[in-house]
């Protein structure tokens, strides 16, 4: 799909959306200070959308239909409510109900979590790019079943 066309989200439901704002480009790293919204509200903005691809794997009983993909990436437009598609990724069987995400507040990635009750779920680091772009940069497992939260504590660890 080309980026530059506006596309409606997807219809699968649930979806957990999470508004992030990149960092530019020249600098990958904000100041050591709490992070701030460099975008401002009036700019375009990124949402990561996770969605659910496998409900028979969740504790709960969902409505809607399950993604075909698990992650998507689109530009939000305030001045006109628009959003664009950059980005579809996350193979179902890979990225398994992608339940919760953090943005990271000094460093362009973006943390999500699986949510399974057969397996343990898996917490996936993308790198992510003002363009929407991403890159897998890290994979680790959760620990436990059904994990449905994260966080990052005071130190961003």
């Amino acid at each position: 799909m080309a980026p530059n066309v506006s596309t409606r989200m997807p219809s699968h439901i649930p979806s957990m959306i999470t508004r992030v704002s990149t960092l530019s480009e020249a600098s990958p790293v904000a100041e050591d200070s709490v992070w701030t919204d460099e975008m401002g509200a009036a700019s375009d903005q990124l949402f990561f959308v996770t969605s659910y691809s496998d409900f028979e794997k969740l504790a709960h009983g969902p409505r809607g239909t399950e993604a075909k993909h698990s992650i998507y990436v689109y530009r939000f437009h305030p001045s006109d409510g628009s959003l664009v598609l950059l980005n579809v990724f996350g193979d179902p069987n890979e990225v398994t109900n992608p339940a919760f995400t953090r943005f990271h507040p000094k460093l362009n990635v973006v943390y999500t979590c699986t949510e399974d009750i057969e397996n343990n779920g898996q917490i996936f680091a993308y790198a992510l790019a003002a363009n929407g772009e991403t890159r897998q940069i890290g994979k680790v497992d959760a620990g436990g079943t059904s994990t449905c939260y994260l966080e990052l504590d005071k130190n961003q660890k």
